[in-house]
């Protein structure tokens, strides 16, 4: 018997999926919020969405104060996720909670009902500096981080995915780069993977912050890449990972849309990507920082800065090996960054670059994964709400297209910083 999907969604464009499917893509997750109309996109028993808040400004790009942090004066909220996966944090909250008190907040956002964190945790949950929510279903990465922001008080905001590991001087390394760069709205430091079935880290590069290509394609700096000093210097990134974000939350409350931080929309997949790119366009930067070093147990593999088609048969690879939930967020996600974020005139210029790319997608999921399409109607339903909070960022939008292109690279060729 067919499972149908979306229960604002009209009859006539309604998804069905088999009860395998349903297995597959995930238990408990509320497919009908994609179809709500929108003003109806609230976690259980949140507060209905009120008007957008006070806008701050961001400062001039380059702002650079040159003195070191005052660790003692600077509240940090790390924000932690978690689905099935409560248990990790064993590893990584003793890390956190060595940072000096009265500076530190964590909340674990609990998306799995089924799952215990306080159990899981133990003794750590009693400290005083951690809090456990749980969001009462399976909200996604995007509604727990957003739910995260609103409940805490931190001049910065860590991002931080329950496999990730930092070392001892990640925050400390984050907090001293903020204090230097005013203009900074997102960092993330040198993530370098973590195998986690043999327990152990590597000396491979997770991600050395985010590139943007013609194809509107973002690439992972260093992904796979031995950390042999080429990925030591500091620099401006076009964006950076989730996995390790910290945002200072003063650059958040400029691109926030209503109550959303993160769009809601994403559920998960790309939505660190979206939200690096609206911070660019009210005219913050993104930073990597290598003297921040963390390591990340990432469970999906990318291709780098290696073009689809130098690397088909891993791409094809890495792509069946995704759950049909990050398939279809993949596609439905991609298309609204891109209806939400893009310039008029960019698109017209790279249009064939980008066509190329969306129709070679589509083609392989046609092929090889048939029912991850359900991102088709998904799209087209979300479409109008998207238009809405396309407004808002143009409106916030201080970086001209033309500043823009400068960081956009050709496939294969990610630009590292901005093109003269």
């Amino acid at each position: 018997m067919a499972t149908a999907i979306g229960g604002w969604f009209p009859e006539k464009y309604w998804i069905r999926l088999s009860p395998d499917l349903t297995e597959r893509v995930g238990k408990g997750v509320d497919w009908n919020r994609f179809f709500e109309p929108p003003g109806r996109l609230t976690e259980p028993g949140s507060v209905p969405i009120v008007g957008l808040g006070a806008r701050a400004a961001a400062p001039e790009r380059g702002d650079d104060l040159g003195h070191k942090a005052n660790e003692s004066a600077t509240r940090l909220s790390v924000l932690i996720p978690t689905h099935e996966d409560a248990s990790l944090l064993r590893r990584s909250l003793p890390t956190f909670l060595a940072t000096e008190p009265g500076t530190l907040e964590i909340v674990v956002l609990n998306n799995d009902p089924a799952q215990d964190v306080a159990v899981a945790i133990g003794d750590l949950a009693r400290d005083e500096r951690v809090r456990i929510l749980d969001m009462g279903f399976e909200a996604g990465f995007a509604c727990a981080i957003n739910r995260g922001i609103r409940e805490t008080s931190g001049e910065f905001v860590m991002f931080c995915n329950a496999d990730l590991f930092p070392t001892s001087e990640y925050l400390s390394e984050m907090v001293a780069f903020f204090s230097r760069r005013q203009a900074a709205g997102a960092a993330i430091g040198k993530v370098l993977r973590y195998e986690l079935a043999a327990d152990r880290r590597t000396d491979l590069i997770d991600t050395a912050g985010l590139a943007l290509n013609r194809q509107r394609r973002f690439t992972t700096r260093g992904e796979g890449e031995r950390d042999d000093g080429r990925f030591d210097e500091e620099l401006e990134v076009f964006a950076v990972d989730g996995a390790a974000m910290v945002a200072r939350r003063s650059a958040l409350e400029t691109i926030r849309f209503e109550d959303e931080y993160l769009d809601e929309n994403f559920y998960a997949h790309k939505e660190d990507h979206d939200v690096s790119w609206r911070l660019r366009l009210a005219g913050w930067e993104c930073w990597y920082v290598p003297s921040a070093l963390a390591y990340h147990a990432r469970t999906t593999r990318g291709l780098g800065s290696t073009g689809y088609l130098s690397a088909v048969k891993t791409f094809h690879q890495n792509e069946r090996e995704k759950s049909t939930l990050v398939q279809i967020n993949a596609m439905k996600n991609q298309w609204l960054m891109l209806m939400k974020n893009e310039d008029v005139s960019n698109l017209a210029r790279d249009f064939p670059f980008i066509l190329a790319r969306e129709l070679m997608v589509v083609a392989h999921r046609l092929v090889f994964a048939p029912r991850s399409l359900a991102a088709v109607p998904m799209t087209l339903r979300l479409t109008r709400e998207t238009l809405r909070k396309r407004r808002v960022v143009k409106r916030a939008q201080r970086m001209s297209p033309k500043a823009l292109r400068g960081w956009l690279g050709d496939e294969g060729r990610a630009a590292v910083g901005p093109r003269t």
